[in-house]
């Protein structure tokens, strides 16, 4: 019997496509193995207080979030008991204990807060009960408290109270007669 002439083709045709999905899973491979640039974003546009991970109206937690700048450098943490998304843009915190950094991303400011709002638009946190400010140097306190997470200013107000430490290194030593 003689074997149709269509069946070297159908073989070659077969073995071409195989050799063909192999090549191009070869080529797909060593692109993947390449390392991935960042084209768009920084760390503040996928992590830190922009995509807090709570959907509206759920709690969390033990909740941990770093706050990052622009340029990716830290600019805070927060440690909050709870957090309770109200809507898109705003969080409320129970217990809140914020840690800013400096320029050298070491803690700088620690910012005690019983309840708080964060406006994730502006980044700026509100608080209406009595927060309190500690650094190595001083502490402050008082009845409110308006803070910004990007530039880390803010205003204290209601009853102010205010300790300084080692007041003598602030107004410098004075020379011994």
């Amino acid at each position: 019997m003689l074997r149709s002439r269509s069946a070297p083709r159908i073989v070659r045709s077969a073995r071409f496509s195989f050799l063909t999905v192999v090549a191009c899973s070869l080529v797909g491979v060593s692109a993947s193995a390449k390392p991935q640039r960042q084209t768009t974003g920084t760390p503040a546009d996928k992590t830190g207080l922009k995509d807090i991970p709570l959907t509206v109206g759920h709690e969390a937690k033990g909740l941990v979030l770093p706050n990052y700048d622009r340029q990716g450098k830290l600019l805070g943490r927060f440690e909050a008991e709870t957090a309770n998304r109200l809507d898109e843009n705003h969080v409320r915190f129970t217990h809140l204990l914020m840690t800013t950094f400096d320029a050298q991303e070491k803690p700088d400011y620690h910012v005690n807060m019983p309840n708080a709002v964060l406006n994730l638009e502006t980044r700026v946190i509100v608080s209406d009960q009595r927060t309190t400010v500690k650094r190595v140097d001083f502490e402050i306190a008082g009845d409110a408290m308006r803070f910004s997470t990007l530039t880390h200013q803010g205003t204290l107000t209601g009853h102010v109270h205010m300790t300084i430490y080692n007041q003598s290194e602030l107004a410098g030593k004075k020379s011994a007669k």
